[in-house]
């Protein structure tokens, strides 16, 4: 997509898109036009309307765009409406137009804006062939009136971020497996100069990622771990770990999901193609922050080599697993990962994993946990999620009662404590494998990673939910 700034007159397009607030349309564009069509729309500039008004001359189409009350109107109303006027538009064949808003743009409304550009235009079709019918296409050009450029170039790299994360949660488990999440690792770390390292099933072994190996073996898609890093030109301001679950199908294992649970388990590992993203895009953005990407990779399958309830496996930290769910696997593969991460001397560590169903059953589809006992890392990454327009509501870990429900008599900790509680439980599981000295956030994307219908800024299928949080944290 090509976005570029204009002043004064329209540059030549087909269409172009008016925002308003609820107070009225102000800005004189088209001798008039957005105030001839207010006469004949009987909306009142409410977030989400939305009126064709057409036109005779070079400009044929006149879109008006509802951004909500002037004093309410936060970026992800820009990155929500620019977002729907661009899905709708290409819908109706139209591939230019040209957007002029209620305020001047600043750089911060620039990059929401271009972000907003570039997932309205994204769809998952790498599978699909067109039909004839269809008029559906890209939105190859667009102008933001007075836009500021530095915040268009960062709009971009953060919605193709996300669109690069989505691209790989798509893609089903026969066309991801883990070692093509470690083969993406080494194009972007390649492509940007980064460290990067993949440990195959026999290296895990060797290093004692029991805990991952045992999870991947009953496939015959072997699991692998990925380590990338950016290091920035000078000292690095802080130095983040990014973990990510990395499951490219989640059968259930051998406590084998239903017919309906097991739809879209190609999207576990959704948290892993976030990592993967988002290293991506700090490699673009080079922001002055060494950044650590870790990803432990594995299919969940049931077979004779799966391991089982009952079995106990150890951690690269010593710690050892009772496993009594073959289904809450991501936690035994972050385990590892986690280990890992805190053996790295970072400021931060920030897991995202699609972990249960409790965060589901806590916070419904639109509003993701984070879990965390750090107040500053906590508040820091609030503070981001406010910027990114990610909803999210934290969850602490100071119940010693629930802890109870994940000890073992038999290991250090039980891999399940139940549906009571779940997403915390989780946590604590997770917490067990940090280092106490590190400020740790997991981030609980299970309600949140998939859609099944396009709204705002999310289309259909997978989200990248978490990666513009992640970015904002980074960059802020």
């Amino acid at each position: 997509m090509d976005i570029e700034v204009f002043s004064g007159e329209l540059p030549a397009v087909r269409a172009v898109a008016v925002l308003f607030f609820d107070d009225g349309v102000s800005e004189d564009v088209l001798d008039g036009a957005p105030t001839r069509a207010m006469a004949h729309f009987d909306g009142k500039g409410k977030k989400g309307e939305f009126f064709r008004y057409p036109l005779d001359g070079e400009v044929r189409d006149l879109f008006l765009v509802g951004l909500g009350k002037r004093d309410e109107c936060g970026l992800g109303n820009y990155r929500n409406a620019v977002s729907d006027v661009v899905r709708k538009v290409g819908a109706i064949g139209i591939s230019e137009l040209a957007f002029v808003l209620p305020i001047t743009p600043d750089e911060a409304i620039s990059s929401a804006v271009a972000e907003g550009a570039v997932l309205g235009n994204y769809r998952f079709d790498r599978f699909r062939s067109p039909k004839e019918e269809e008029r559906s296409v890209s939105v190859d050009t667009l102008y933001l009136k007075d836009g500021q450029r530095a915040g268009l170039d960062r709009g971009i790299v953060l919605g193709e971020a996300q669109a690069a994360s989505r691209d790989l949660a798509n893609r089903p488990g026969n066309d991801v497996i883990p070692e093509t999440m470690a083969d993406e690792a080494v194009r972007i770390a390649e492509k940007y100069g980064m460290e990067c390292d993949i440990w195959d099933e026999d290296r895990l072994q060797e290093e004692r990622m029991s805990a991952l190996w045992h999870v991947g073996k009953g496939s015959e898609n072997k699991p692998c771990f990925i380590h990338m890093v950016y290091r920035p030109a000078g000292k690095p301001r802080r130095k983040v770990a990014l973990v990510g679950k990395g499951i490219t199908f989640d059968s259930g294992g051998l406590c084998i999901k239903g017919r309906t649970g097991i739809r879209t388990m190609k999207c576990d590992k959704t948290g892993g193609c976030n990592v993967l993203a988002i290293m991506e895009a700090v490699g673009r953005l080079t922001p002055d922050v060494e950044v650590h990407g870790i990803v432990g990779a594995a299919e969940n399958m049931p077979d004779g080599a799966s391991y089982r309830p009952d079995d106990i496996v150890r951690a690269r930290n010593g710690k050892t697993i009772e496993i009594v769910n073959t289904d809450a696997e991501g936690r035994v593969t972050l385990a590892d990962s986690l280990s890992f991460a805190s053996e790295l001397e970072v400021d931060a560590i920030i897991d995202m994993a699609t972990l249960t169903g409790a965060a589901v059953t806590a916070l419904g589809n639109y509003t993701a946990g984070l879990v965390c006992d750090f107040d500053d890392l906590s508040s820091e990454l609030l503070s981001a999620s406010l910027k990114s327009g990610e909803r999210f509501h934290r969850f602490a870990m100071d119940d010693e009662k629930l802890r109870e429900q994940i000890d073992s008599p038999v290991a250090d900790v039980l891999n399940s404590g139940g549906p009571g509680g779940g997403m915390i439980t989780a946590g604590m599981f997770l917490r067990e494998f940090v280092s106490s000295e590190i400020p740790w956030a997991h981030m609980d994307i299970a309600g949140v990673d998939f859609y099944e219908k396009a709204f705002d800024c999310y289309g259909k299928g997978a989200t990248a939910f978490g990666v513009r949080t992640c970015l904002e944290f980074l960059l802020g």
